[in-house]
Order: C-alpha cells, then structure tokens, then sequence
C-alpha cells in the first residue's frame, strides 16, 4: 500500500514538473520573408498575437525572437507587399510569401507606412548618414563619427538611439532606410539628457515601424 502511494505522488510530480518545463520553455523563432519574387521583405513588420514587435525584418528578411510563452497568431506585414496572418504550430522557422492573395496592404497603427523621401536609394542606416545627415562622418568600415563632438573619451563612435532605446551597432545596422522618419544628431551641452554616454555625440534615429 505503501508503494503504491509512493508511485502515485512520484507520477503527480512527474505531471507538476513536465507543465511547469513547457510552461517555462522558451521558443527561439526565426522568420524569413520574402515577397513574390523570393526577394527579401526588409523592414517587415512583425506582429505576434496582435502585439507589435519593436524590431522588424532586417535587410535580409529575417526576424529572429525569443518567446517565453507560445503565440496563436503572428502577422507579418509590408505596406508595399501586403499583410499575412498565421497560426502558430509550435515551428522554429516560419518562412513567409507576401504578395498577391495576402490581404489588403493596409495601414496598420498610426505612421506606418511613412517613408524617408529618397530614402529607397540607399542600401542601409550607413550609406543614408553618409548621404542626408549633415554634421555626421561615416568611414569606409561604417564606423560613425560626430564632427564637432568632444570626442573627450578617445576614439569611441556616439551614443546610438532607435526609438528611444539605446542600440549596439548590429541593431543599428539594421535599420532600414525607407523606416526612417527623422534623424537627430546631438552633441555637446545637448547630449547632457545622457550624462556620460553621450560625451562622444548621439545619433537618435526614430522609425516609422
């Protein structure tokens, strides 16, 4: 009888800690998308569960996320390719068509589908500061400087902003061009909103995703 009530709570903790390891598991997603022409869709915004997603599909297509809870929905859309919308099954790659049957290309949130004039002839963040940002001096390598900052602190690049939020240069370098809805570049006694972290000038760059 003994055994018997031991074997029944080891098989109810066994249930407890399989719930408790999926409930806790987390999902790393990566979606690519591409349009009819199985070209890259850059700048794809990335909905999940009707959450917009801060980040959007690099230069490459690609959207990559890790989720601590499984989504029922995701929706990926292009205000030049359309919208998608897709159960999730639990996969770790989604790859996704927009194009022709994909729904209205409709505008979704405030702004979204604004674009940087001239923006589209640029191929990324750097070749744009190099082209319309004034004040700011990109080298061969893409590493930015701030003509007229301190530059107290050595040869360090400025602080850089997406949205509000500081970025590491890979986040940065994915930026893509035609998101862009203004650039702010800001040195000296404007940079005092960042203490130390901007003694070398700011780049604050908003998008329009």
């Amino acid at each position: 009888m003994k055994n018997l009530k031991n074997f029944i709570l080891l098989f109810f903790l066994a249930i407890s800690f399989s719930n408790y390891a999926q409930e806790n598991k987390t999902i790393d997603l990566s979606i690519t998308v591409k349009d009819e022409n199985k070209q890259p869709v850059a700048g794809a915004v990335i909905l999940i569960d009707n959450v917009k997603q801060r980040r959007v599909a690099n230069l490459q297509g690609v959207f990559k996320i890790k989720l601590k809870k499984t989504p029922k929905e995701i929706t990926v859309f292009s205000a030049l390719h359309g919208v998608k919308n897709i159960t999730y099954r639990g996969e770790n790659q989604l790859d996704v068509i927009l194009g022709k049957g994909n729904g209205p290309k409709q505008v979704i949130g405030a702004d979204i589908n604004t674009k940087s004039e001239g923006a589209i002839q640029f191929r990324n963040i750097y070749d744009y500061l190099r082209g319309k940002v004034a004040g700011v001096t990109v080298s061969t390598n893409n590493r930015i400087s701030i003509r007229g900052a301190s530059n107290w602190s050595g040869s360090n690049p400025p602080l850089l902003v997406l949205n509000g939020v500081q970025v590491d240069d890979d986040t940065f370098g994915d930026i893509v061009p035609t998101t862009i809805r203004s650039i702010k570049v800001l040195k000296g006694p404007e940079t005092s909103i960042y203490g130390l972290r901007g003694a070398n000038g700011v780049i604050e760059v908003k998008t329009a995703l």
